[in-house]
């Protein structure tokens, strides 16, 4: 449907006028914007517990520690203690501690704070800033026993089954960053994802990105339905 000319359903009792419609075309766009940032705001919880767990499996050295099934007896833990939440099977929990290594790991920690906070600052000024869903929460020292990572706040934007897709096929920080990129600028869904990463778009396309901060909000709609079918059940409200 063309958003310039909106469908209006018409009950009785009621005279429609040009004003009429300039009004309620509005108060869609805006639960539109509401729709996108709530849809964020709960990826970006996720995101933020799946980070974390896979630094405290980590920075606590957890197989030397409690022993090689340990990843298992966490989610049987988890699992018994939320029944209703998604999320928590064993291969999960792996790619939660594959997430966090994978950028942990790299041999130059400054430069990916930089690619980063660069990353951050690319999104800064699009309408579904982080700073409106609480961008102040994700920020927070993670409390490690040794110093960790900080959660990057952009990765929030992309779904957690496109994080575990990047950190499967790419093999360096910028690599998967050009991709992150991509998601969140195209709206892209995973299978397209795939493709890009399939026909190799980082080296073949170069990894600079035009335009990046002018996301439209058809796109901006699309990555929060990618979002929503992407993100599982935490069992928190019902």
């Amino acid at each position: 449907m063309n958003e310039n000319n909106p469908k209006i359903v018409k009950s009785e009792n009621v005279h429609l006028d040009s004003d009429y419609v300039e009004w309620i075309y509005d108060v869609k766009q805006r639960f539109r914007k509401t729709q996108i940032k709530a849809a964020v705001k709960v990826n970006s919880e996720q995101l933020l517990f799946n980070w974390q767990l896979g630094a405290d499996l980590v920075s606590r050295k957890a197989e030397e520690k409690w022993g090689s099934g340990i990843v298992e007896q966490v989610s049987l833990d988890l699992q018994n203690e939320f029944p209703e939440a998604k999320g928590f099977g064993v291969t999960n929990l792996w790619y939660m501690k594959r997430w966090y290594l994978f950028y942990s790991d790299y041999e130059n920690r400054n430069k990916l704070q930089q690619l980063v906070e660069d990353l951050g600052k690319e999104i800064d000024t699009n309408s579904i800033r982080l700073d409106q869903v609480g961008k102040s929460h994700l920020s927070e020292k993670l409390q490690q026993p040794v110093e960790v990572l900080t959660y990057p706040d952009a990765f929030s934007y992309v779904p957690w089954g496109h994080h575990i897709a990047i950190i499967s096929k790419c093999t360096s920080i910028e690599e998967a960053l050009f991709y992150i990129k991509r998601t969140i600028n195209e709206g892209l869904s995973r299978s397209t994802l795939q493709n890009y990463m399939k026909a190799d778009l980082y080296h073949t396309s170069g990894a600079t990105i035009t335009n990046f901060k002018e996301i439209l909000p058809a796109t901006q709609g699309r990555l929060a339905q990618e979002i929503t079918k992407d993100t599982y059940d935490l069992g928190i409200i019902r």
